[in-house]
């Protein structure tokens, strides 16, 4: 039997893992707005903002995945996959706030990004419903962290 039943059904395991990789998001925001005794909230914030930074590469390490099943010419998808990286990469070395308003821009440019891959026959749908989920809480998280800013 096959992981799933239509194009448009996520695979059970790329919903679990998917979620279980929301975990770090919640939790540290969670954690920076109820501001738990025995932790700073600088250091829920470089965990979160380090975390962001990681998840960022690993979605350009996506793309490049992808690019890598396409036909030659994919030239663009290559440049595309390591962009997250470089950007994650200078996000680490952004003051605060600023490093998570970036975060943000660039969680929302990758789910849209891959929307857009899901559109033009790049991935398959239930990817593009994934990401619009994940993206949408990996978000709201980041924003919850700049909003408890202090």
């Amino acid at each position: 039997m096959n992981e799933t039943s239509s194009p448009l059904e996520t695979p059970r395991v790329a919903l679990i893992l998917g979620v279980a990789g929301l975990i770090p998001f919640v939790g540290l925001a969670a954690a920076m707005l109820i501001g738990p005794d025995g932790v700073s909230e600088r250091t829920l914030h470089m965990a979160l903002v380090t975390y962001g930074a990681l998840i960022a590469s690993f979605l350009g390490g996506v793309r490049w995945g992808n690019a890598l099943k396409a036909v030659e010419g994919q030239s663009r998808e290559y440049i595309i996959s390591i962009i997250p990286s470089l950007l994650a990469w200078l996000v680490l070395a952004t003051p605060r706030p600023y490093d998570v308003m970036v975060l943000v821009g660039l969680f929302l440019a990758l789910g849209v990004s891959d929307v857009g891959l899901v559109l033009s026959g790049g991935a398959p749908r239930w990817y593009g419903k994934l990401r619009v989920g994940l993206t949408a809480i990996a978000t709201l998280s980041l924003l919850l962290a700049l909003f408890t800013h202090r």
